[in-house]
């Protein structure tokens, strides 16, 4: 901090401490703890340049505004002048006025500060060496230190130090005689929210009104943390008023009129009125709201009518007063309610202001350290007790109530008491957490959300949402409906998965209330793992039961682990799987639960029959069912879901069953399985699974009746062959009349063998062109044929009426050719060939080609971007394709033997060209050929490799470096054009890594501020790092873009490469226009949406280095710095890097501002045919210091019209070293109606760098029309985002590629 800035503040404590002792531990938690409780505090973080006047600064601009001095006596205090310095100024400035001093004895006792002893005698002794001629001087300093010690203050002793920090803050408090709410003294994990809150309440304009809502699950800290906000706040606001408890109270008689007493009575400053009911409390309220800024805090609040009731509607709230709310409901606060809480006038300025903050849980390493501060007093677990601790952290999962109770509960107990505690834990969970937690399962308006979360709570954790409801509407529930509820209360969570998680002490809790409805466990309503099994085994179930779920393997290896015995079950195991011979089941166990709708029964073995079992069944699991059929009396006609995985079936059922209900059926990896069931009775049947069943070899004919299906997977169905076998006369013709059918999955079978491999399908087959798939379902979106050994004679050759088709899986297939009918599957977005070890050549895709080549042209500079790779609207994945040598449109690779002397003698500008074998590596298909020279066609550019030393004397500029310049001559025809540049590179290896990244060459026309950039496809390997090798580039340009007096510059960026010589030459025509017209960009189809998917695992941050430069890099994750080339980040589709280098920028940034931490703009209006939008930021950044792990850089996004808001938090954070600039670039990708005209939006960026600049602009995709220059005309194009649009290519490319060398790792 500055000193001018210092001297403009009001402290109320400054910290006096020496900072090698205690900066980072004890000084730093008591910093926390007051400003925590709103204690304006400075401390000294050597951000003020020390000067010969830093003591009259230091006086001016702390001692004159801050009213105690808080004094950390600890070893080494009198090791330093300039704490004893500091001491005398502090006590000189207590003597003329009423400055407090509190001395703190932090390790020290008193008598040794007095009377300067041990460590003190050796400071003094060196003092005395050191400055024999200010004796005066070091007289006073021991003046000062015997003076203070006679003041009395804290001492440390043996206490705890979190209880002396609180005690500390109390002393301080009691002599400000501060009006602050009580916050425990040790928080952690807090400081990212609070910030964006603080941020919220200090930059929003002053004429705005606000309200936000601090929500989480119960126990999660947002009451803590509404307190900090307030205590930090108050000075900020005229009135302010923190009502606890608002559900709790509002339901006490009168309890809405003591709350409006308090409120009224703090906005006066303890001025009472008269309250005499709740009408009258609201005409006060407004009475005096509207005259003062009010900082309001609602603590508690489950429903909306509550605030109506206690504040009114229409409430003139004053201009800059802000609201904050903490609720269980994440979804409590509503347009609707907020345009009836605000007046008119005020809710125009109140538009977009509402806020969400979400408090999440601790991690682990948080955790611990806030369970260590209630256990031990301290930030360090004895190794005794080092195992039980972190199984009862992870117990807590993060919850901050849990921790804190579990904690001092466990505070100086032996270790034997923490075993206990923690098998207690395991089996009855804490009371006063489940007393927390259980308020927001109480809040459920009804029964049916109640008995919808205990369902969920015992069979559904982990489960997919959309199987989870279609067996729960078969229940009876509202089950879309009751989810939504659910997660409002944060009771539930839907991952990126759409998986349903709950948090480990949220389930605890629901199983507790189970528990809890009976201390005779047959007589529960839901039964579960141990109780289950001892309920089967000593048959006490009752009418009550309605869901019963057991995993026998399961309990077993839980109890093999418990008693420290290994066991081993195989992956999909059934034979080896036996149940040990004390283990009796009956079906006679089930005869009461005639109630029971959802049963799971996982490797039981039931002996008896089922004339008695359980009717009403709605879902079924049983993996490692061990009979050979379903028993004719087991009554399953309300069936919905029945899975039945690992399971010994031969044949289903014997007979045909009606299950009128039954929508999946599952009998993945039943390996005994022959032939499927008859479908004609299965008229809902929405997904069948066969994965696996590796006997199967009948399909019943009747599939062709499942008019409902959607979902059908063969996957690794090995023996079901369909063509050559007397066994399948009945194989079913009738597929195609499934009509419903989306996914076909038939990978890793052989039915495609033939020609007459897909007679099943088809009415009939065609000799002579080859068999035709028109009769496949039209419905198809997705078909998956990998490894079904496809060759040429099989492959068809009329797809086109797979119209719907989006995925299409032809990976590890024998085939050389792909029919040309695939451009007519005009929605293909995903095309898969790994490893067609055979195939040659790929015909134009239905939609631009897979190659990025991009050209943005504005009224001041154009950039032109030639990058082959695949990605467009079709991902195109060819990794393994060795003998590819032709994409139509995008490259096209031949021998030199091909081509005429002349011809090369054209386009290379070499007599001659050696022929000698050499190693050619493609990116595209990472694969390395060996051959003779070749030449590659791609994106109008002709280039190859050959061997080489020297760059031929035609050249007419040469250099040994990498980059070259130079000045176009004065044309002698006023008609006359460069129409080509000629490069020769000559190189060799600089790295091993060379088939990880892509080097590239760059022309610029530094007058025209014109650039294009070429990356080959292919890339020669000279075959050692000594030898040389000659790249070749012809390089044809139009007749507008290069002119007499231009100065050009030729660049490799040359990543792996050691470039050892660079020759460049060009030619100039009269009127010759460029005949490679880049007709990849004219399509003449209609383009469906360009897809920027990546298959990536979101939990994990992928990194991929570019460039030269250097630059710092910190993780957030590892707290850790690196150095490290500038880093591209890749996670939820938002695309970043840190880049030290400038790049021009102005010009482009329509919502530019400098110094600002927000930009706002509107969404300008757009053609129709737009089809997403990219929103692209850049943020030029200092560092105030060196301290950057305050917390994660953050930036939110906020669509202030609708309401949205997107907020991505980075795990890695670039770090500016001293005094220079770094620019944070973002790429952020918005579809549908996400962003649209006229929407207001604004950008705001939360760091503890310093912002210089922050500008952002928005990037249309369009739809493209039959004009090849249609790029050219695109608004709002930007050079930020042709790089980061780049940049993602080339990373979506590398992790596909790691992929595949992964996959091919494990087939090996």
């Amino acid at each position: 901090m500055a000193v001018s800035e210092i001297s403009r503040c009001s402290y109320h404590v400054f910290l006096s401490f020496r900072g090698e002792d205690t900066r980072k531990s004890f000084t730093d938690h008591l910093y926390t703890a007051l400003v925590h409780l709103g204690i304006q505090t400075f401390r000294d973080d050597e951000e003020i340049e020390r000067g010969n006047n830093i003591k009259d600064e230091i006086e001016k601009a702390i001692l004159h505004h801050s009213k105690i001095s808080i004094v950390v006596f600890s070893k080494n205090y009198a090791a330093s002048t300039w704490c004893l310095n500091e001491l005398v100024m502090i006590l000189e400035h207590k003597k003329s006025s009423k400055h407090i001093v509190l001395p703190v004895f932090y390790d020290m006792d008193p008598s040794q500060v007095k009377n300067q002893t041990g460590s003190y005698a050796e400071a003094f002794t060196q003092h005395e060496q050191n400055l024999e001629s200010e004796t005066i001087m070091v007289q006073r300093w021991r003046n000062a230190l015997k003076e203070v010690a006679d003041i009395g203050g804290m001492v440390l002793q043996d206490r705890h130090e979190s209880q002396f920090i609180q005690d500390i803050v109390k002393e301080v408090q009691n002599k400000l005689h501060l009006i602050s709410l009580y916050v425990p003294p040790y928080l952690v994990g807090i400081d990212p929210l609070m910030t964006k809150i603080n941020q919220w309440l200090e930059h929003d304009e002053a004429n705005k009104v606000g309200i936000a809502t601090i929500c989480g699950i119960g126990g999660i800290g947002k009451t803590t943390i509404a307190k900090v906000v307030y205590n930090q706040n108050i000075p900020r606001f005229e009135s302010f008023s923190f009502l606890v408890h608002v559900r709790e109270t509002s339901q006490d008689c009168n309890g809405l009129v003591r709350l409006q007493r308090q409120l009224i009575s703090d906005i006066l400053k303890g001025k009472s009125h008269k309250i005499y009911n709740i009408d009258n409390g609201i005409n006060k309220i407004k009475e005096i709201v509207c005259c003062r800024r009010v900082l309001l805090v609602l603590d508690d609040v489950d429903e909306l009518e509550k605030i109506r009731k206690l504040m009114g509607t229409q409430i003139p709230f004053h201009p800059g007063s802000k609201i904050i709310i903490t609720s269980r409901n994440r979804c409590l606060l509503n347009a609707h309610f907020i345009s009836q809480m605000f007046d008119l006038e005020a809710s125009t300025s109140c538009g977009g202001l509402s806020k969400l903050f979400e408090v999440k849980e601790l991690t682990s390493n948080e955790s611990m350290q806030l369970f260590n501060w209630y256990a031990f007093g301290h930030n360090s677990v004895p190794e005794s007790s080092m195992a039980y601790a972190r199984s009862l952290v992870k117990h807590c999962g993060g919850l901050p109530l849990a921790l804190q109770v579990l904690g001092s509960s466990l505070s100086s107990k032996s270790v034997s008491s923490w075993k206990s505690a923690l098998e207690k834990l395991e089996e009855i969970p804490d009371s006063k957490i489940q007393e927390i937690l259980r308020i927001s399962y109480d809040s459920l308006e009804d029964d049916h959300d109640k008995n919808l979360f205990l369902d969920i709570v015992c069979l559904f954790i982990g489960k997919d949402r959309d199987y989870t409801t279609t067996i729960l509407d078969g229940c009876d529930y509202y089950t879309t409906i009751g989810i939504e509820n659910l997660v409002g209360r944060s009771l539930l969570i839907i991952n990126e998965k759409n998986k349903l998680m709950m948090h480990q002490m949220i389930r605890d809790m629901g199983r507790e209330i189970i528990r809890q409805e009976s201390s005779d466990i047959g007589r529960r309503s839901r039964l579960w793992h141990k109780n289950a099994f001892d309920v089967i085994r000593e048959k006490i179930g009752s009418r009550t039961v309605k869901c019963l779920t057991i995993d026998l393997k399961g309990l077993l290896e839980d109890k093999a682990k418990r008693t420290n015995t290994t066991l081993h079950f195989p992956k999909h195991s059934k034979s080896q799987f036996l149940m040990a011979n004390d283990v009796d089941m009956e079906t006679q166990a089930f005869a009461k639960m005639q109630r029971l709708k959802l049963l799971q029964l996982d490797y039981v073995r039931l002996k008896g029959d089922f004339k008695d079992f359980p009717k009403r069944l709605r879902w079924l699991r049983w993996h490692g069912f061990c009979m050979q059929s379903f028993p004719v009396d087991f009554d399953i006609n309300e069936l919905v879901v029945l899975d039945m995985r690992n399971s010994k079936l031969k044949q289903v059922w014997k007979d045909t069953e009606c299950l009128p209900n039954l929508k999946i059926l599952n009998l993945n990896h039943s390996h005994s399985l022959l032939k499927t069931p008859s479908f004609s009775g299965l008229p809902s049947l929405e997904k069948l699974m066969l994965k696996d069943c590796i006997n199967l070899v009948e399909v019943d004919q009747s599939i062709g009746e499942l008019k409902m299906l959607t979902f059908l997977n063969l996957k690794d169905c090995t023996k079901l062959i369909l063509s050559g076998c007397s066994r399948l006369d009945d194989v079913p013709r009738e597929l195609h009349n499934m009509k419903s059918l989306k996914v076909l999955n038939l990978d890793e079978t052989s039915i495609c063998q033939t020609r007459l491999g897909l007679h099943w399908l088809l009415p009939k087959r065609s000799k002579e062109l080859g068999f035709s798939w028109a009769s496949l379902p039209c419905s198809l979106v997705k078909l998956n044929l990998e490894s079904c050994k496809l060759s040429d004679d099989v492959m068809p050759n009329d797809l086109y009426n797979l119209a719907s088709l989006k995925s299409l899986n032809l990976s590890r297939n024998p085939i050389r050719y792909l029919p040309e009918s695939i451009k007519k599957l005009t929605k293909l977005d995903e095309l898969l060939l790994t490893s067609c070890t055979e195939l040659q050549k790929i015909p134009k895709l239905p939609v631009l080609p897979n190659v990025f080549e991009f050209l943005t042209v504005s009224p001041f500079k154009g950039y032109w971007a030639i990058l082959p790779c695949f990605f467009s609207s079709t991902r195109c994945v060819i990794f393994g394709c060795e003998k590819l040598t032709e994409v139509e449109d995008l490259f096209k690779l031949e021998p030199i033997e091909n081509f005429e002397a002349e011809e090369i003698r054209r386009l290379f500008n070499v007599d001659s060209i050696k022929r000698n074998r050499l190693q050619l590596y493609s990116y595209l298909t990472d694969s390395i050929m060996l051959a003779t020279p070749q030449v590659l066609q791609e994106c109008g550019i002709t280039s190859t490799f050959v061997i080489g030393s020297e760059v031929p004397i035609v050249f007419k500029h040469r250099t040994n470096e990498h980059r070259i310049s130079f000045s176009l001559p004065t044309p002698s025809h006023p008609d006359e054009k460069i129409h080509r540049f000629s490069l020769c590179i000559v190189f060799s290896l600089a790295s091993d890594q060379i088939l990880e990244f892509l080097p590239s060459v760059h022309i610029f026309n530094e007058t025209k501020r014109i650039m294009q950039r070429y990356r080959s496809s292919f890339m020669g390997i000279p075959e050692t790092n000594d030898n040389t090798m000659l790249w070749l580039i012809h390089w044809p340009v139009t007749d507008c873009e290069f002119e007499g007096g231009d100065l050009v510059s030729c660049m490799v960026v040359p990543i792996h490469l050691s470039i050892r010589k660079f020759g460049v030459t060009y030619e100039s025509q009269h009127n010759v226009r460029n005949k490679y017209g880049f007709s990849h960009l004219s399509t003449g189809d209609e383009v469906a949406t360009r897809n920027m998917m990546m298959d990536l695992t979101k939990d994990l941050l992928s990194l991929e280095s570019y460039g030269n430069v250097k630059v710092q890099l910190c993780s957030y994750i590892e707290e850790s710095k690196v150095v490290a080339s500038p880093q591209v980040l890749y996670d939820y589709g938002i695309i970043t890097t840190f880049d030290p280098l400038p790049f021009d920028y102005n010009g482009h940034y329509f919502g530019h501002q400098a110094g600002k931490t927000e930009v706002s703009i509107s969404v300008p209006p757009n053609s129709s045919r737009k089809i997403s939008c990219f929103l692209n930021s850049i943020i030029i950044f200092s560092a105030k210091n060196d301290k950057t792990y305050g917390f994660l850089p953050c930036l939110e996004i906020v669509n202030e019209t609708k309401g949205t808001q997107w907020t991505y938090s980075k795990h890695f954070m670039g770090i500016p070293e001293t005094k220079n600039t770094l620019y944070w670039t973002t790429c952020w990708n918005f579809r549908g109606d996400e962003l649209e005209a006229g929407d207001r939006i604004s950008l705001r960026v939360l760091s503890n760098l310093s912002v210089l600049e922050f500008g952002i602009d928005l990037v249309y995709d369009y739809e493209l029309d039959g004009n090849p220059n249609f790029f050219s005309q695109l608004p709002w194009m930007s050079k930020c985002f042709t790089y980061l649009f780049g940049t993602f290519v080339l990373i979506s490319s590398q992790s596909q590629k790691n992929l595949y060398r992964l996959q091919s790792l494990v087939k090996c």
